[in-house]
Protein backbone atom coordinates (compact mmCIF):
# COMPACT_ATOMS: atom_id res chain seq x y z
CA UNK A 1 0.00 0.00 0.00
CA UNK A 2 0.93 3.23 -1.31
CA UNK A 3 2.53 5.56 1.70
CA UNK A 4 0.34 8.77 2.71
CA UNK A 5 1.66 12.21 4.23
CA UNK A 6 0.18 14.30 6.65
CA UNK A 7 0.42 18.03 5.95
CA UNK A 8 2.45 18.35 8.30
CA UNK A 9 4.65 16.05 7.21
CA UNK A 10 4.69 17.56 3.65
CA UNK A 11 5.27 20.85 4.84
CA UNK A 12 8.69 20.13 6.86
CA UNK A 13 9.27 18.24 3.73
CA UNK A 14 9.04 20.40 0.90
CA UNK A 15 10.17 23.43 3.62
CA UNK A 16 6.75 25.26 3.27
CA UNK A 17 4.18 26.30 5.40
CA UNK A 18 0.76 24.34 5.79
CA UNK A 19 -0.96 27.44 5.46
CA UNK A 20 0.85 28.17 1.72
CA UNK A 21 -0.41 24.07 1.14
CA UNK A 22 -3.76 25.08 1.84
CA UNK A 23 -3.57 28.01 -0.35
CA UNK A 24 -2.49 25.94 -3.16
CA UNK A 25 -5.36 23.43 -2.42
CA UNK A 26 -7.86 25.87 -2.39
CA UNK A 27 -6.94 27.54 -6.21
CA UNK A 28 -7.34 24.23 -7.12
CA UNK A 29 -3.41 23.25 -8.00
CA UNK A 30 -3.56 20.31 -5.62
CA UNK A 31 -6.09 17.54 -4.04
CA UNK A 32 -4.85 15.79 -1.52
CA UNK A 33 -7.43 13.41 -0.07
CA UNK A 34 -9.68 13.90 2.98
CA UNK A 35 -10.37 11.40 5.12
CA UNK A 36 -13.66 10.82 7.36
CA UNK A 37 -11.67 12.22 10.22
CA UNK A 38 -11.52 15.45 8.43
CA UNK A 39 -7.63 15.02 7.85
CA UNK A 40 -5.71 15.85 4.43
CA UNK A 41 -3.51 13.45 3.73
CA UNK A 42 -1.10 13.87 0.46
CA UNK A 43 0.18 10.77 -1.79
CA UNK A 44 3.23 10.57 -3.36
CA UNK A 45 2.31 12.06 -6.78
CA UNK A 46 0.82 14.73 -4.55
CA UNK A 47 4.42 15.68 -3.57
CA UNK A 48 5.31 15.32 -7.10
CA UNK A 49 2.96 17.98 -8.18
CA UNK A 50 4.17 19.97 -5.15
CA UNK A 51 7.86 19.27 -6.31
CA UNK A 52 6.73 21.04 -9.68
CA UNK A 53 4.83 23.62 -8.71
CA UNK A 54 6.96 25.04 -6.27
CA UNK A 55 9.41 24.96 -9.00
CA UNK A 56 7.59 27.46 -11.14
CA UNK A 57 6.70 29.34 -8.14
CA UNK A 58 10.43 29.91 -7.59
CA UNK A 59 11.42 31.13 -11.31
CA UNK A 60 8.76 33.54 -10.96
CA UNK A 61 5.97 31.83 -12.50
CA UNK A 62 2.35 33.08 -11.74
CA UNK A 63 -0.47 31.13 -9.64
CA UNK A 64 -2.07 31.79 -13.38
CA UNK A 65 0.44 31.17 -15.74
CA UNK A 66 0.66 27.79 -14.43
CA UNK A 67 -3.17 27.11 -13.53
CA UNK A 68 -3.09 27.38 -17.95
CA UNK A 69 0.06 25.90 -18.51
CA UNK A 70 -1.22 22.66 -16.28
CA UNK A 71 -4.81 22.95 -17.79
CA UNK A 72 -4.97 24.46 -21.19
CA UNK A 73 -0.85 24.15 -21.83
CA UNK A 74 1.07 23.26 -25.06
CA UNK A 75 4.63 21.57 -25.73
CA UNK A 76 5.14 24.89 -27.41
CA UNK A 77 3.99 26.93 -24.57
CA UNK A 78 5.73 25.43 -22.00
CA UNK A 79 9.36 25.62 -24.03
CA UNK A 80 7.79 29.64 -24.92
CA UNK A 81 7.63 30.42 -21.24
CA UNK A 82 10.79 28.49 -20.04
CA UNK A 83 13.05 30.49 -22.75
CA UNK A 84 11.34 33.84 -21.49
CA UNK A 85 12.17 32.50 -17.84
CA UNK A 86 15.95 32.02 -18.63
CA UNK A 87 16.37 35.20 -20.40
CA UNK A 88 14.95 37.17 -17.16
CA UNK A 89 16.80 34.99 -14.87
CA UNK A 90 20.19 35.72 -16.80
CA UNK A 91 19.82 39.41 -16.69
CA UNK A 92 19.12 38.96 -13.00
CA UNK A 93 22.47 36.99 -12.71
CA UNK A 94 23.54 40.05 -14.46
CA UNK A 95 22.42 42.63 -12.17
CA UNK A 96 23.37 40.64 -9.51
CA UNK A 97 27.00 40.46 -10.30
CA UNK A 98 26.89 43.77 -11.50
CA UNK A 99 25.36 44.94 -7.46
CA UNK A 100 27.87 42.62 -6.32
CA UNK A 101 30.93 44.15 -8.29
CA UNK A 102 29.91 47.70 -6.73
CA UNK A 103 29.96 46.84 -3.12
CA UNK A 104 33.10 44.86 -3.52
CA UNK A 105 34.39 48.58 -4.80
CA UNK A 106 32.41 50.08 -1.84
CA UNK A 107 34.26 47.69 0.45
CA UNK A 108 37.58 48.58 -1.22
CA UNK A 109 36.94 52.41 -0.32
CA UNK A 110 36.13 51.76 3.27
CA UNK A 111 38.60 49.80 3.61
CA UNK A 112 41.07 52.84 2.49
CA UNK A 113 38.88 54.97 4.73
CA UNK A 114 39.63 52.88 7.79
CA UNK A 115 43.56 52.32 7.22
CA UNK A 116 44.40 56.05 6.06
CA UNK A 117 41.75 58.26 9.25
CA UNK A 118 43.65 60.75 10.99
CA UNK A 119 46.99 58.99 10.06
CA UNK A 120 50.14 60.46 7.68
CA UNK A 121 51.60 57.92 5.90
CA UNK A 122 53.84 57.73 2.24
CA UNK A 123 52.27 55.87 -0.39
CA UNK A 124 52.38 55.80 -4.18
CA UNK A 125 48.77 56.41 -5.24
CA UNK A 126 46.97 54.11 -7.77
CA UNK A 127 46.36 54.28 -11.13
CA UNK A 128 43.53 57.08 -11.88
CA UNK A 129 41.28 57.75 -14.58
CA UNK A 130 40.29 61.71 -15.38
CA UNK A 131 36.53 60.79 -16.93
CA UNK A 132 35.07 64.13 -17.42
CA UNK A 133 36.47 67.63 -18.31
CA UNK A 134 38.20 69.68 -15.81
CA UNK A 135 36.67 72.55 -14.19
CA UNK A 136 36.97 75.26 -11.90
CA UNK A 137 33.68 75.20 -10.05
CA UNK A 138 32.77 72.35 -7.73
CA UNK A 139 29.34 72.53 -8.94
CA UNK A 140 30.21 72.01 -12.46
CA UNK A 141 31.93 68.74 -11.82
CA UNK A 142 28.94 67.50 -9.44
CA UNK A 143 26.75 68.20 -12.77
CA UNK A 144 29.16 66.37 -14.72
CA UNK A 145 28.71 63.64 -12.52
CA UNK A 146 25.16 63.00 -12.35
CA UNK A 147 25.14 63.04 -16.25
CA UNK A 148 28.18 59.77 -15.93
CA UNK A 149 25.35 58.44 -13.64
CA UNK A 150 23.42 57.55 -16.57
CA UNK A 151 26.47 56.84 -18.97
CA UNK A 152 27.08 53.54 -17.36
CA UNK A 153 26.84 51.71 -14.88
CA UNK A 154 29.37 52.03 -11.98
CA UNK A 155 30.34 55.60 -12.65
CA UNK A 156 28.13 56.63 -9.13
CA UNK A 157 31.51 55.00 -8.41
CA UNK A 158 33.69 58.06 -9.51
CA UNK A 159 35.63 60.41 -7.13
CA UNK A 160 34.65 63.84 -7.38
CA UNK A 161 38.55 64.91 -6.74
CA UNK A 162 40.01 68.39 -6.05
CA UNK A 163 43.23 69.87 -7.45
CA UNK A 164 44.78 72.59 -5.34
CA UNK A 165 48.23 74.09 -7.15
CA UNK A 166 50.13 77.11 -6.26
CA UNK A 167 50.31 80.09 -8.19
CA UNK A 168 51.60 83.46 -8.11
CA UNK A 169 51.45 85.95 -5.02
CA UNK A 170 49.61 83.08 -3.07
CA UNK A 171 47.26 82.62 -4.59
CA UNK A 172 45.68 78.45 -5.30
CA UNK A 173 44.24 77.27 -8.51
CA UNK A 174 41.07 75.11 -8.17
CA UNK A 175 40.50 72.48 -10.33
CA UNK A 176 37.80 69.72 -10.23
CA UNK A 177 36.82 66.73 -11.98
CA UNK A 178 35.69 63.08 -12.39
CA UNK A 179 38.29 60.16 -11.49
CA UNK A 180 37.96 56.37 -10.98
CA UNK A 181 40.28 54.29 -10.04
CA UNK A 182 42.05 51.62 -11.39
CA UNK A 183 41.11 48.99 -8.91
CA UNK A 184 37.43 49.98 -9.47
CA UNK A 185 37.51 50.29 -13.23
CA UNK A 186 38.55 46.96 -13.22
CA UNK A 187 36.18 45.37 -10.80
CA UNK A 188 33.63 46.90 -12.79
CA UNK A 189 34.77 46.22 -15.99
CA UNK A 190 34.99 49.76 -17.36
CA UNK A 191 37.92 49.74 -19.02
CA UNK A 192 37.08 49.76 -22.71
CA UNK A 193 34.73 52.29 -22.17
CA UNK A 194 37.24 54.35 -20.29
CA UNK A 195 40.80 53.04 -22.56
CA UNK A 196 40.89 56.36 -24.07
CA UNK A 197 40.58 58.92 -20.94
CA UNK A 198 43.99 60.17 -19.79
CA UNK A 199 45.12 59.07 -16.19
CA UNK A 200 47.63 60.17 -13.35
CA UNK A 201 50.04 58.40 -10.63
CA UNK A 202 52.16 59.60 -8.43
CA UNK A 203 54.98 57.42 -6.77
CA UNK A 204 55.21 58.91 -3.35
CA UNK A 205 52.47 61.12 -1.52
CA UNK A 206 51.89 62.22 2.40
CA UNK A 207 48.45 60.50 2.43
CA UNK A 208 45.80 61.21 5.17
CA UNK A 209 42.12 60.50 5.34
CA UNK A 210 40.06 63.15 7.37
CA UNK A 211 37.10 63.61 8.84
CA UNK A 212 35.71 66.86 7.98
CA UNK A 213 32.41 68.80 8.25
CA UNK A 214 32.61 69.99 4.43
CA UNK A 215 33.47 67.85 1.56
CA UNK A 216 36.89 69.65 0.80
CA UNK A 217 40.40 69.15 2.90
CA UNK A 218 40.07 71.58 5.53
CA UNK A 219 43.44 73.96 5.97
CA UNK A 220 44.29 72.87 9.79
CA UNK A 221 45.05 69.46 8.22
CA UNK A 222 46.97 70.29 5.39
CA UNK A 223 49.09 72.40 7.65
CA UNK A 224 49.21 69.06 9.52
CA UNK A 225 50.38 66.94 6.80
CA UNK A 226 52.91 70.32 5.74
CA UNK A 227 54.28 69.82 9.10
CA UNK A 228 54.49 65.76 9.32
CA UNK A 229 56.52 65.78 5.67
CA UNK A 230 58.95 68.31 7.09
CA UNK A 231 59.48 66.80 10.00
CA UNK A 232 60.09 63.00 8.17
CA UNK A 233 62.49 65.05 5.52
CA UNK A 234 60.09 65.05 2.75
CA UNK A 235 60.15 68.10 0.38
CA UNK A 236 56.62 68.56 -1.42
CA UNK A 237 55.84 69.97 -4.84
CA UNK A 238 52.66 71.99 -3.00
CA UNK A 239 49.94 70.42 -5.00
CA UNK A 240 47.19 69.20 -3.24
CA UNK A 241 44.50 66.18 -4.45
CA UNK A 242 41.61 65.06 -2.35
CA UNK A 243 38.35 63.72 -2.86
CA UNK A 244 35.76 61.98 -0.24
CA UNK A 245 35.44 58.70 0.03
CA UNK A 246 31.77 59.02 2.30
CA UNK A 247 29.93 61.41 3.53
CA UNK A 248 27.67 60.93 6.65
CA UNK A 249 23.89 62.88 6.63
CA UNK A 250 21.34 63.25 9.63
CA UNK A 251 18.05 63.93 8.61
CA UNK A 252 18.42 64.68 5.26
CA UNK A 253 21.76 67.20 5.63
CA UNK A 254 25.40 66.46 5.72
CA UNK A 255 26.66 65.94 8.65
CA UNK A 256 30.47 65.26 8.09
CA UNK A 257 32.45 63.44 5.19
CA UNK A 258 35.87 61.03 4.93
CA UNK A 259 38.49 62.71 2.62
CA UNK A 260 41.14 61.10 1.13
CA UNK A 261 43.98 63.71 0.84
CA UNK A 262 47.29 63.45 -1.26
CA UNK A 263 50.08 65.50 -1.36
CA UNK A 264 52.87 64.89 -3.62
CA UNK A 265 56.57 64.50 -2.57
CA UNK A 266 59.12 65.91 -5.05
Amino acid sequence: MAREYTIGEVAGLLQVSCDTLRFYEKKGLIAPEKKENGYRYYSEENIRMLLDLLFWRKIQCSLQDIQTMYEDGTPESLQEMLVSRIKEEKERIRMHQQLLRQMEVSLHNSEKLQDGIGSCSVRPTPKTYIISDIYSDFDAVRNAWFQAVKAAPGLEHCYIHEQFRPGKDGAWEHLCYLVLEDYAVKKLKLEKLLEAKPSYRFERCVHLVERSETISPGQETVEHMKRWAEENGLSLTGEIHAHYLWNQHSAGKLTSSYIEIDMPIR
